[in-house]
């Protein structure tokens, strides 16, 4: 390699310092910066390490001295001039570390001496590898939680699955009963499981939105409860949960995210914007794709947002789901010669003031759901649970 052959030419000015190499090199060479010069370097002796001439250990540190009698930083830069192959910061770096295990001290004031105790700070290379290391693996990590694999054991049953969202738990206008009904159904129902959507409640919070807050019955942390306890009536039933922005509001504000430890609690799927479940009902795939929002919405055509979202290429899901905007759909459309389905679940806030002063339909309960086949490819979506129960139990059943 071209650069190997340039690090040999230079071989003989190397003190086994392999930052100052690499800025001699930078600076003879050229072509690359030090800091590029060092890292190959680096790979040069991992392969050459015989060709690398053996340097005795430099201990520049015993230039410190044990007492000194000026500052800090005119003490560095004294040593920097002695040492002009390591820089003035450099050397500050190593006195902190000196003075930290006691290898030096200042003697300006003769009445006391006085010592900060603070941890060496670390380099820009140290920092900048510690910086790569956490965002790469917060970036896997949060691609990664979006998408998960869910396998039924349901020995042949058809598998039922329900999309609840914008529930607004707390609401003064939210059909409270309607939603239990509808979660104990789903609970009492043999193979029959749900997804939630998000918004459990409406959680304004005073510091965000005032006006709201003001009006709401039921403050924020009681809210909660209640849909704490309105979790546990599906029992064992809940497949996944994506977070509303209305969930969200009290992670923006405090960086604490309830949802994510209730849900954790539960032990189901969770994100806080999006899931894709592969769902395997005996061998049979399946692909759900749930959102609370997206961008595209359509007050024309409600389940456009949905056909949207599988144009714009995220995910080849069966089934998509995104709530919201109270508007129930259930429809499907064809994509590559392969139905699919655009469900966008209604609310259980059934008189919505700000909805009312702008002039939108009063809002509609939905409960929408599938079935889904264990033998084909098939399936079956209902506006409404109450039938999707009815043919889910007539298909196990006979």
């Amino acid at each position: 390699m071209e650069s190997f052959d340039a690090i040999r030419e230079y071989l003989h000015l190397y003190d086994g310092n392999d930052t100052a190499f690499g800025r001699i090199l930078a600076k003879g060479v050229g072509i690359r910066h030090a800091d590029a010069w060092r890292q190959v370097f680096l790979r040069f002796k991992k392969a050459h390490l015989d060709e690398v001439p053996e340097i005795e250990e430099d201990n520049a540190n015993d230039l410190i001295p044990y007492e000194w009698d000026g500052s800090w930083s005119e003490l560095s830069r004294r040593l920097s001039r002695q040492r002009p192959d390591i820089s003035a910061s450099a050397w500050r770096k190593r006195i902190d570390g000196a003075r930290n295990t006691g290898r030096t001290r200042r003697t300006g004031n003769t009445n006391f001496t006085a010592e900060q105790f603070v941890g060496e700070s670390p380099s820009g290379e140290d920092l900048w590898a510690a910086v790569e290391k956490a965002t790469t693996q917060a970036i896997t990590t949060h691609q990664d939680s979006r998408w998960s694999e869910v396998a039924f054991h349901n020995n042949g049953q058809y598998i039922g699955i329900a999309f609840l969202a914008d529930q607004h738990i707390g609401g003064k206008f939210t059909d409270h009963h309607r939603m239990r009904e509808d979660a104990e159904l789903i609970r009492d129902t043999d193979n029959l499981y749900v997804i939630h959507a998000g918004d459990f409640i409406d959680n304004f919070l005073g510091a965000d939105k005032p006006t709201p807050t003001n009006k709401q019955v039921i403050r924020p942390a009681d809210q909660w409860e209640l849909m704490e306890h309105y979790l546990t009536l599906f029992d064992e039933k809940i497949v996944g949960i994506v977070a509303g922005n209305h969930d969200l509001w009290t992670e923006k504000l405090t960086d604490y995210d309830p949802l994510r430890d209730i849900a954790r609690g539960i032990g189901c799927l969770y994100h806080t914007n999006e899931l894709n479940i592969r769902v395997l009902i005996g061998k049979q795939p399946y692909h759900i794709c749930v959102r609370h929002k997206r961008r595209g919405n359509s007050q024309v055509h409600p389940g456009q947002v949905v056909k949207k979202m599988w144009t714009d290429g995220e995910s080849d899901f069966d089934i998509g789901v995104v709530g919201h905007t109270h508007t129930p759909v259930v429809e499907n459309f064809l994509r590559h010669g392969i139905e699919r389905w655009a469900i966008r679940p209604g609310s259980y806030k059934i008189i919505d003031g700000w909805a009312e002063e702008l002039g939108f339909p009063r809002d509609r309960l939905s409960c929408p759901m599938v079935i889904l086949s264990p033998y084909t490819r098939q399936i079956h979506a209902f506006p409404d649970l109450r039938m999707g129960i009815r043919t889910l139990e007539m298909l196990n059943n006979g």
